[in-house]
């Protein structure tokens, strides 16, 4: 597991299944825009997950991350506070316990 500190936020991620050089290019702030979002939907959740932790990842891009499968994706969104309350909502009603969980938490702290 590879480990990020991104602006005093720890995401990790998973690279033993796929690319972790993609992982690094995700990570890589001179990566930006149609870079960035043709990351956003590569096939290795990982990769995916590093692009959701970023705090300069496009609305569009966390909005359309909102619906991906991935449990790492889905948690990597939650810890972005860019990440819009329509997705954290809809997020909170998921099916996946630890994933609906971490939305109302972040729900209830966001309202403290």
């Amino acid at each position: 597991m590879n480990s990020s500190d991104r602006g005093g936020m720890r995401v990790s991620f998973s690279s033993a299944r796929g690319a972790p050089e993609d992982v690094v290019k995700a990570l890589d702030p001179n990566v930006t825009g149609p870079d960035l979002l043709r990351l956003a939907v590569h096939r290795e959740p990982s990769v995916r997950a590093a692009v959701a932790s970023r705090r300069d990842c496009p609305t569009g891009a966390l909005i359309s991350l909102g619906h991906d499968h991935a449990t790492e994706v889905l948690e990597a969104l939650i810890a972005n506070p860019r990440t819009p309350s329509s997705v954290i909502r809809n997020l909170a009603d998921s099916r996946n316990v630890q994933i609906s969980g971490s939305a109302v938490q972040r729900l209830r702290n966001s309202f403290r």
